[in-house]
């Protein structure tokens, strides 16, 4: 099913703004909120101007909005950007504040919701091999999961965030304290999915899109219920090893490799480490760890076909006026370029927030052109954090880089 065109004319009217779309709403993860970017300013290069790379092989307007992210507060920020077979990637910062170990691209980081596409892919492919259907309803596969559900929830509205389910993060972690403290007893998908219907339930399935972190966890119960397989094996085996995600894993506890960036939380001015984070809380939907490099290859590699047909990763693309697809979210590309007449066209990805990691990462739809960025130090609540308006400039001005003449 593409994209109506009645959709793309009020998502072209978004894009025209300036405004760099992305569908998670407020709350889609602890402290999350709704990105928007800037195209890049008048300062930048326009797109087909872009200047020669510098030693990094980037062009120096993406040197100088990467350095923007660390003038911001950020402690440590990095991008990759990748224009068809050309892989470029640097770093800013430092990866570590206690032995001041400086931050390379290569380090791994907390993806947070990113792990969303993944598990959407997972899902999708179980879809195309017919162990599930887009309408199957939970009740069909777990009977009684869903008790508070006030009507049928399907996989489709799990996957689109419109099963209107509420989330068990604002229970756990309603604040920076309550997250920075403990998030008490380790508890189990299906205890989280339960704590998740002590709230009420947020809207009538299918009634429209409201962000449900959650979500991605009951699809991850759906998909091990009809393989028989844990989540973590089927990420690994159906995307992560299929990918060539060599620094991509799910994690068994708190601990990150030693040469992954130190997690940071900006509390009251100051860098707070928060690296250490049980996997249970993040579950199946914002879980695993990996790099800018392999975020960029597995966004490449959905948007090649590698991964889906081709007619399901259309799907996956055929966003709402929220901005949200299956399992990604959409931006306005860069390039005027991109689409017939110049016309605006978007751009897929996901966005991550977790406790002192946030990542971004937009993709062109043939995969040919990605732009992934991570960093450290924002603050609890991204809606008032003073590094992601730059981040926003520097996914925009690392995407128009990538314009070509």
């Amino acid at each position: 099913m593409s994209t109506t065109p009645v959709r793309t004319r009020r998502l072209a009217a978004l894009l025209t703004t300036g405004a760099l779309l992305a569908g998670c709403a407020a709350g889609s993860e602890p402290g999350d909120a709704t990105p928007t970017a800037e195209e890049p300013s008048a300062s930048s290069s326009s797109p087909g101007e872009t200047s020669a790379p510098t030693g990094s092989g980037l062009a120096p307007e993406v040197e100088a909005a990467l350095d923007a992210v660390i003038e911001a507060g950020a402690v440590a920020v990095q991008i990759e950007v990748r224009d068809g077979d050309d892989v470029t990637s640097a770093a800013r910062g430092t990866a570590d504040l206690t032995s001041g170990r400086e931050a390379s691209p290569d380090d791994a980081v907390r993806i947070a919701s990113i792990s969303k596409t993944a598990v959407a892919v997972v899902v999708l492919q179980l879809v195309e091999a017919g162990s599930l259907e887009l309408d199957t309803t939970v009740q069909e596969v777990l009977p009684g999961l869903l008790r508070a559900a006030p009507a049928d929830v399907t996989v489709r509205q799990l996957l689109e965030h419109s099963s209107g389910m509420p989330n068990y993060t604002e229970v756990l972690a309603p604040d920076v304290t309550t997250a920075l403290t403990g998030l008490g007893e380790p508890r189990t998908a299906q205890d989280l999915v339960e704590l998740s219907q002590q709230q009420p339930w947020v809207a009538e399935p299918g009634s429209g899109f409201h962000y449900s972190h959650v979500g991605y966890t009951v699809l991850g119960l759906l998909a091990e219920s009809v393989t028989g397989q844990p989540m973590r094996e089927l990420l690994a085996e159906r995307v992560i090893e299929p990918v060539g995600m060599t620094s991509t894993s799910y994690p068994t506890d708190e601990t990150l490799p030693d040469d992954a960036l130190r997690g940071y939380l900006a509390v009251d001015g100051e860098p707070v480490e928060t690296t250490g984070g049980p996997p249970w809380f993040w579950s199946d939907g914002a879980a695993l760890v990996s790099t800018v490099g392999d975020v960029g290859a597995m966004i490449a590699a959905l948007g090649r076909g590698e991964l889906l047909e081709p007619a399901t990763v259309e799907q996956m693309h055929d966003v709402g006026d929220d901005g949200y697809g299956f399992g990604v979210l959409a931006g306005g590309d860069a390039c005027p370029s991109a689409s017939p007449g110049g016309a605006p066209a978007l751009v897929y990805g996901q966005r991550g927030n977790g406790f002192g990691y946030n990542s971004l990462t937009l993709g062109s739809p043939d995969g040919e052109r990605v732009v992934t960025v991570a960093y450290t130090g924002g603050t609890f609540d991204p809606a008032t954090d003073p590094v992601f308006p730059p981040v926003n400039q520097l996914v925009a001005v690392a995407l128009g880089s990538t314009c070509g003449v």
